[in-house]
């Protein structure tokens, strides 16, 4: 009988071709699973392709000058392969971190807070790029502070009521003389009883955001200064307003705004 001899390196050659037949039996009666796809592993085809928005305005803790509306203004968004339209989406948080605020989409990188906000209380917001249900990443965080509330005015206003019938500047000097206005709060005054006495002819106050002489009244940021109209007409009342002004009377043509900026009239009354 011949015995065949096998060199240390044949037989362990032997044993891998073995080894690896057996593997490939065992795949082919039981092929393996597909790996399950989770958020990390999600293709990233997903998300929107276009650059991040930054934030412009308000950041860095800068204190508001109204409580409402706040505009919050960003950079825009540039998609990366193709010329497509981009919409925005801000999302506004309180100090604890919470939701209080979803713009819905925006057709540029600005969006107006029009709810009141709470006085002296840090807030924080961010913005993205959207296209037909694609998102693209958020926008680092901006941060303001809203101010403190305006105080009411409480000096007593004359008989107002006898200005009614008038017109244009007659009618805002005749109510000028009843609330006699030192500062933005009683230019105000002013402006809601002008605006009550012309509310027949569609006479509204109107939103401001931001700068000069913006009052918080009715749970609105009003001009104190200006009134408008159903059309988005609006004409200043009340030259060289707030604090230290001269305050004075007057009817001068000043442009037009969005109409929705125009609130109607409010009772004077209202606290």
């Amino acid at each position: 009988m011949i015995r065949l001899i096998f060199s240390p390196a044949i037989r362990l050659g032997v044993a891998s071709l073995a080894a690896a037949a057996a593997v490939n039996c065992s795949s082919s009666s039981a092929p393996l699973a597909p790996a399950q796809t989770t958020a990390a592993t999600a293709s990233p085809d997903a998300a929107l392709k276009a650059t991040v928005p930054a934030v412009q305005s308000p950041i860095n803790d800068a204190i508001t000058t109204a409580l409402a509306p706040t505009p919050l203004v960003a950079s825009a968004a540039t998609p990366q392969y193709a010329s497509v339209t981009l919409q925005y989406r801000f999302q506004v948080f309180n100090d604890a971190n919470a939701l209080v605020v979803d713009s819905g989409l925006m057709s540029t990188p600005a969006y107006t807070v029009t709810m009141t906000l709470t006085p002296l209380k840090r807030y924080t917001w961010r913005v993205r790029a959207e296209y037909q249900g694609a998102s693209g990443a958020w926008s680092s965080t901006g941060s303001f502070k809203t101010p403190q509330q305006p105080p009411a005015y409480s000096r007593p206003i004359g008989n107002w009521q006898t200005c009614a019938g008038l017109s244009s500047s007659p009618l805002v000097g005749c109510v000028w003389n009843a609330v006699l206005p030192t500062d933005a709060v009683s230019d105000l005054e002013v402006v809601k009883r002008v605006v009550w006495l012309l509310r027949g002819e569609g006479a509204g106050l109107l939103i401001k955001g931001s700068g000069d002489n913006v009052v918080l009244w009715a749970g609105y940021s009003f001009s104190a200064s200006r009134l408008c109209f159903a059309d988005g007409h609006v004409f200043k009342i009340i030259g060289d307003a707030g604090p230290g002004g001269a305050n004075s009377p007057g009817f001068a043509d000043n442009g037009f705004v969005d109409p929705k900026l125009c609130i109607p009239a409010i009772d004077p009354s209202t606290p």
